[in-house]
């Protein structure tokens, strides 16, 4: 597919210095397109079921969006800390789909990259403007399509499905809605969940809004009843219950995991 025009509509940079830990592991899936280095210590990386992948010091992993990550951080054997960096990005192409919709990153990227993004990782942190911040994160864009293999065109009917959820997962969403974007009967609809995503539509549902409660855990100060509500699931104690199920933990212990590599 022809890129005619890139969209960069949400972006969360972050990380964490010097970080004394033992070699934590951590699992979790983002809403977001994650680029990660570990600019002290390493991590080792594996996405859904694939393998295990390390990426050595200053070394980087991208992870599409609704992957599962599974980390393990491994510190500096000289002095028991890490460090990283890492900026979360949702960027749209052509007006109409998400970049990891349509291209395949390497999990771990070459190491002649390594310094490039170091550079700007550090830039786009240091900058506090957005207008000024653009220039190095499209920097960052033509590195990963660089790297990129493209994808085998993403069904019409899989894209309108993850955009109209995308979009409205902070509201009531029923099958009925989701039957009149396919134009097909409810059956269908839960014969297209179970072809495209390997699950129906009330768990797919679930698990874009427990990804997106995670993020707003990590990044805002707001209330667990509050991040319940803002993601579609107004029952506070139904939305904990949902959180601890999905991550292994509770919304406390994860915004507390988060916050201390923060």
């Amino acid at each position: 597919m022809q890129i005619e025009s890139i969209c960069v509509t949400s972006h969360i940079c972050g990380g964490f210095e010097q970080v004394s830990m033992g070699r934590n592991a951590e699992t979790k899936s983002l809403p977001f397109l994650s680029i990660v280095q570990s600019t002290h210590g390493s991590y080792r990386i594996a996405l859904d079921d694939g393998p295990a992948l390390e990426t050595g010091e200053m070394g980087v992993f991208v992870a599409p969006r609704a992957r599962m990550q599974h980390l393990l951080h491994i510190p500096d054997e000289r002095d028991g800390t890490m460090s990283a960096q890492w900026i979360f990005l949702d960027v749209e192409v052509n007006r109409r789909y998400r970049l990891d919709d349509l291209f395949l990153f390497p999990t771990v990227l070459p190491e002649k990259y390594h310094q490039d993004i170091y550079v700007l990782l550090r830039r786009i942190a240091a900058t506090e403007r957005l207008t000024d911040r653009l220039p190095d994160i499209h920097r960052l864009l033509c590195i990963l399509l660089e790297v990129a293999m493209p994808m085998k065109s993403v069904p019409e009917d899989v894209i309108r499905l993850r955009n109209y959820i995308e979009n409205h997962f902070s509201h009531p969403i029923s099958t009925a809605d989701l039957a009149n974007i396919l134009h097909c009967s409810r059956a269908g609809v839960f014969r297209a969940f179970r072809q495209s995503f390997g699950n129906t539509p009330g768990q797919y549902i679930t698990n874009v809004r427990i990804r997106h409660a995670q993020l707003l855990l990590q990044s805002t100060d707001m209330t667990v009843a509050q991040i319940a509500s803002a993601v579609g699931i107004p029952d506070a104690a139904y939305f904990s219950k949902l959180f601890h199920r999905l991550s292994g933990c509770t919304a406390g212990c994860w915004r507390e995991k988060s916050r201390e590599r923060a």
